[in-house]
């Protein structure tokens, strides 16, 4: 009698769970409010030391809903920079790249330039001083960092300007990374002397390469990269953290301000160093 009684408690266990499960494949559907596409500008003229500078791109996108995966360009806008002297570069659209090219750019330390934008009837603006920095010097390593002592690092050396604030943007490109890695740093308490940054990855080893730049920035992007990064931070922390408000760069829109678009015009030198993790 007590096996009976196992046996219907046991099907009647498997009915329930048979329930169960089958009822947790139902597909929800998530009504996500969405705003309308905002134009994104990645306006950044980088003039890498020993080189004219000469060509230069300036990418247009908008913004897409969340589930989207592909990131909608810009066509059919008209771009223009113009410098101190009102001397103006033609940015041209290769078609449906959203890449708006120059092959004429004149570039001058620590000269201002202006961006100008028609799309949509509408423009927009924005005034950067094309930032210098220094070159970088070389690469120090060690292999006993970490808790443990066993993970690489880098140290990469560059000297500082004196007497002046000057500010960097880093940029590390690492092929075990999906996407750069960026640091920001300024001379407040070392001007003029020998400045470093650090980077270790718990991936690095031997033949691992690592693709350094070091840029010269102001302090208005210094501060715009500081949120930036501190958002993107933010953005690793779990499905349920709060959503990072949108970063306003130095972009204006001259004809409706309410439609600003997001990004930034930046200018400067550069400076670029490989190596090979030994």
């Amino acid at each position: 009698m007590s096996n009976l009684k196992n046996k219907i408690l046991n099907k009647a266990v498997y009915i329930f769970a048979a329930i169960f499960f089958t009822s947790c494949e139902k597909v929800v559907t998530v009504n996500l409010k969405t705003e309308d596409p905002r134009l994104v500008i990645d306006a950044s003229i980088n003039w890498e030391k020993g080189t004219l500078g000469n060509i230069q791109t300036i990418k247009l996108t908008t913004t897409a809903p969340y589930f989207q995966n592909n990131i909608p360009v810009v066509s059919g806008a008209n771009i223009t920079v113009s410098n101190s002297t009102n001397t103006v570069f033609n940015f041209i659209e290769t078609i449906n790249t959203g890449n708006y090219v120059c092959t004429n750019f004149v570039p001058n330390k620590n000269e201002k330039y202006k961006l100008k934008i028609i799309y949509n009837g509408e423009t927009y603006v924005a005034e950067e001083k094309l930032m210098v920095t220094n070159a970088l010097i070389d690469v120090e390593q060690a292999n006993d960092l970490g808790l443990n002592n066993d993970e690489i690092g880098v140290k990469i050396n560059f000297k500082d300007t004196i007497n002046q604030r000057n500010y960097y943007l880093f940029k590390v490109d690492f092929a075990e990374n999906a996407f750069p890695e960026y640091q920001i740093v300024d001379d407040q308490f070392t001007d003029g002397g020998i400045m470093s940054w650090l980077y270790s990855h718990k991936k690095l080893g031997t033949g691992k390469v690592l693709n350094f730049k070091h840029f010269g920035i102001t302090e208005n992007y210094n501060n715009y990269m500081r949120l930036l990064i501190g958002a993107s931070a933010g953005a690793n922390n779990g499905p349920f953290q709060v959503t990072p408000t949108k970063i306003r760069g130095n972009i204006i829109n001259e004809t409706n301000k309410n439609n600003y678009a997001l990004g930034y015009f930046r200018l400067g030198e550069t400076s670029t160093l490989n190596y090979t993790i030994k």
